[in-house]
């Protein structure tokens, strides 16, 4: 039953998280830009540093799920770099679900309560896939 959870349903959980992140960046750019009328344009680095760190997140997401979802992609990565990718995620997933718990505890009651909570255990139970699949290439002796 842990292993359907592990290879079927957390890779799901992760892509459903980069659609989630990619749709909301494609809501954002869509904005009309009232920059130049607001006077609040943002400098250039400051841009380019967002779009690195979204490019890098969306890629940490993918490819998690490809390790934990594809006997291929398992079998291929090195052990070192498998170990080292979910353990990022792992800790990257935790970051993301405290924040939503922090949302969370200083808002006011209503839907974003919910979606919050539902996306603190998703981002939860992510974790503690990676953490459990680290643990398990860590347990096999090395080839």
């Amino acid at each position: 039953m842990m292993t359907v959870f592990h290879r079927r349903v957390v890779p799901v959980l992760l892509l459903g998280q980069v659609a989630y992140v990619a749709l909301l960046e494609l809501a954002f750019t869509l904005v009309p830009d009232t920059a130049e009328i607001d006077h609040t344009d943002p400098s250039t680095s400051s841009a380019v540093l967002y779009a690195l760190l979204i490019a890098v997140a969306l890629l940490a997401m993918t490819g998690g799920a490809a390790l934990l979802g594809s006997a291929r992609a398992r079998e291929r990565t090195p052990r070192a770099l498998h170990v080292g990718w979910l353990t990022l995620l792992a800790l990257g997933e935790l970051a993301i679900a405290v924040m939503f718990l922090r949302t969370v505890a200083t808002g006011s009651f209503g839907p974003d309560t919910l979606i919050g909570v539902l996306a603190s255990v998703a981002s939860c139970a992510v974790a503690w896939s990676c953490l459990t699949e680290t643990g398990a290439v860590l347990r096999r002796t090395p080839a």
